[in-house]
């Protein structure tokens, strides 16, 4: 039985999940799939966190009933567990009602973090903090620089339910290396779970979290101090209610973890041509690319990682806008003169 609340306030051990995930991972994909089979009867809530400065997941997740997105650009969750970004959240559940709740941390942050604000104080009581989801791309460890990253490895370390994605593209010694890497864990995951295409069962959302997880890496990235480190988290919005004027068009740069980004947005004015577009961004090197853009035949979104990308079709949005991340600066000036010499008449 729901508890009795007031009229306005949040309900009481709302159902939350987090799904966290490397760069490029597919947890944006999962969480398309978990929107499109939620049940019509129930009210949900996405919180997005982007290390980018400017939101991109929130337009790639699109629109579905009842659901509320909010995204927090320009750094990572796991540092603005402050009074700022509670104050945010608070606001959000209480505008929002939501009967269960999905945040996806940015793929370099650490959920220790999280996982600490989202078990005491005020949340506590209002949230009910299920088995924490990790997606992991087996193709990727073959090499040491992922097992070798502090926040992948907590991600690893502390997640209930492990996610090989993209297993389509896997082969025999990918299936493998899932299988090793899974069978390190004590105490053992909860579930292990191989999908294509994002295809999570929602049964997952309610399994337990298991206190006990461990992170080996606790002061790997520690939580920001100062109202200046988590002012970002004031930037949450609806992706679906922020607008830009249709001559505007910003690039903005970041760093931190050891990965660099590079953001772009560029009001309704500016129409791309999908064929230059796809040639430009076939030069690039990056971690991970996404965005969704205008061009002049349609709206498409991009999606990709280690230089490997795919355009879609996808519905509008209030602005262009692209995210590149590197873990080596990037040229964002030389990108930005190229980026507009795609742009249509």
């Amino acid at each position: 039985m729901t508890p009795p609340r007031e009229s306005g306030a949040p309900l009481l051990h709302i159902p939350t999940t987090i799904i966290t995930g490397f760069l490029g991972s597919g947890k944006t994909t999962a969480i398309n799939h978990l929107l499109s089979v939620k049940p019509k009867s129930e009210r949900w809530a996405v919180v997005v966190n982007e290390f980018g400065k400017i939101g991109v997941d929130g337009a790639l997740l699109g629109k579905h009933p009842d659901v509320s997105v909010k995204e927090i650009a320009g750094g990572c969750l796991c540092c603005s567990a402050g009074q700022v970004f509670e104050a945010g959240v608070n606001r959000f559940i209480r505008d929002s009602l939501p009967q269960r709740i999905i945040i996806e941390p940015t793929g370099i942050g650490h959920p220790l973090n999280i996982i600490h604000t989202l078990t005491s104080g005020y949340y506590r009581d209002v949230l009910d903090l299920k088995a924490t989801i990790c997606l992991v791309d087996a193709r990727k460890l073959a090499g040491h620089r992922y097992l070798e990253n502090p926040a992948f490895r907590d991600q690893l370390n502390l997640s209930d339910v492990l996610v090989a994605s993209k297993s389509d593209s896997y082969g025999p010694l990918d299936r493998m290396a899932f299988r090793n890497l899974a069978a390190r864990f004590t105490p053992p995951k909860s579930a292990l779970i191989t999908t294509v295409f994002g295809n999570l069962d929602l049964s997952l959302l309610d399994i337990d979290r298991n206190p006990s997880r461990i992170a080996s890496f606790p002061d790997a990235h520690p939580p920001a101090t100062g109202p200046g480190q988590s002012a970002h988290a004031e930037e949450m919005r609806s992706h679906d209610a922020v607008g830009v004027a249709p001559d505007s068009w910003s690039m903005l740069e970041g760093c931190g973890a050891g990965y660099f980004s590079g953001s772009w947005q560029a009001g309704l004015g500016f129409l791309f041509k999908e064929t230059a577009l796809l040639e430009l961004l076939a030069t690039f090197r990056y971690e991970r690319i996404k965005g969704v853009i205008q061009c002049r035949e349609s709206w498409f979104s991009i999606n990709g990682s280690a230089g490997d990308h795919n355009l879609s079709s996808c519905a509008p949005a209030t602005s262009s806008r692209l995210e590149i991340i590197h873990d080596s600066p990037l040229p964002c000036s030389e990108i930005d003169r190229k980026l507009r010499l795609t742009l249509g008449a």
